[in-house]
């Protein structure tokens, strides 16, 4: 009985999102379901209010696979940057990794930010929010959120509260240009639980879990391509949200640092030259790249690396003296 309500909550959602689609209500152009709709269950009357709220608007929105996979500039994910990262824990089999507990002491968000961008203090949203509803979150490095738009290929770091432990139904609706849905069972701890999540599809990623036959609030995320900047320019991208990797590039046989070498970066020249001991910094977004130098005299060993934002990754190269 209890699965099979399950179920229906998931009919119920799928037959409302399709609806919409197939009366132009789009999600990925701004659009929603219809207010209209009417549920006797309070969570799932609460998942679909959610539903109805409007969410980003893309104007360059066209219903071919090209809106999802041309690649994007920067600032399409700046306003979310705080919300993804480069690599994560791996994902074997399902949806999500494993969750564990979450401390929230720990790690208290600053600010909470609904689907539609409103945003609570924590504190004002803890002490109005009952403790008795399932809650699903994106942890951002500061604050929380309910919808994100990340690169293809990043990873989120996913937070539920459950008010009882059990076996959680975790969901994964996902639009294209046709909409499809995933599930995989996970056990949940009572209280916070933390887990990864990889955007590793381009088109709309909308998830929501179910305990003890109530599903959570949903989160979106809408995942794109990205076209970013070889070497952005500090004057277009907040310092904040930047990486850096500095170190040195050196003879291989002597030790000595290799002076007037160019850095590269994915086999682009950067114009970023090593000093007169062969010390190098680069400023680039979080990501994985590959990093390398070009010389005169010196074949350089290309090396990758995971850059993560507003840290300092370490890398030096080591540099081989070509031969006249």
């Amino acid at each position: 009985m209890k699965y099979s309500k399950i179920l229906l909550y998931i009919a119920t959602l799928a037959t409302c999102l399709l609806i919409g689609i197939a009366f132009g209500q789009d999600y990925l152009n701004g659009g929603y379901v219809s207010s209209s709709r009417a549920n006797s269950d309070p969570g799932l009357s609460g998942m679909l209010q959610w539903l109805d709220q409007p969410v980003s608007s893309f104007p360059w929105y066209t219903a071919s696979d090209a809106f999802y996979t041309q690649p994007y500039s920067y600032t399409t994910f700046s306003p979310y940057t705080e919300y993804y990262v480069p690599s994560g824990t791996p994902v074997v089999g399902g949806l999500i990794s494993n969750p564990t507990k979450f401390n929230i002491t720990q790690k208290t968000p600053t600010s909470v930010y609904y689907g539609a961008g409103v945003g609570l203090p924590y504190t004002q949203y803890a002490s109005t929010v009952p403790s008795k509803t399932n809650d699903l979150w994106i942890q951002g490095a500061t604050n929380w959120t309910q919808y994100v738009v990340s690169p293809v290929g990043t990873w989120l770091q996913l937070v539920a509260y459950a008010p009882v432990e059990g076996p959680a139904g975790f969901y994964e609706m996902i639009q294209t240009n046709t909409t499809s849905s995933k599930y995989k069972t996970y056990q949940f701890s009572q209280g916070y639980n933390t887990m990864n999540f990889n955007a590793d599809q381009v088109g709309r990623h909308m998830l929501y879990f179910v305990v003890n036959s109530q599903p959570s609030n949903l989160v979106i995320v809408d995942v794109f391509a990205k076209d970013m900047p070889i070497m952005p320019s500090s004057n277009n991208v907040p310092q904040e949200a930047l990486g850096f990797v500095e170190g040195r590039v050196y003879n291989e046989k002597n030790g000595e640092g290799v002076a007037s070498a160019e850095m590269t970066l994915d086999y682009n020249p950067t114009g970023i030259m090593t000093d007169a001991i062969g010390n190098y910094q680069l400023k680039v977004l979080p990501a994985q790249h590959r990093i390398g130098a070009q010389s005169s005299g010196y074949g350089v060993i290309p090396s990758t690396v995971t850059v993560y934002r507003n840290q300092t990754t370490k890398l030096d190269l080591k540099a081989v003296r070509k031969l006249n």
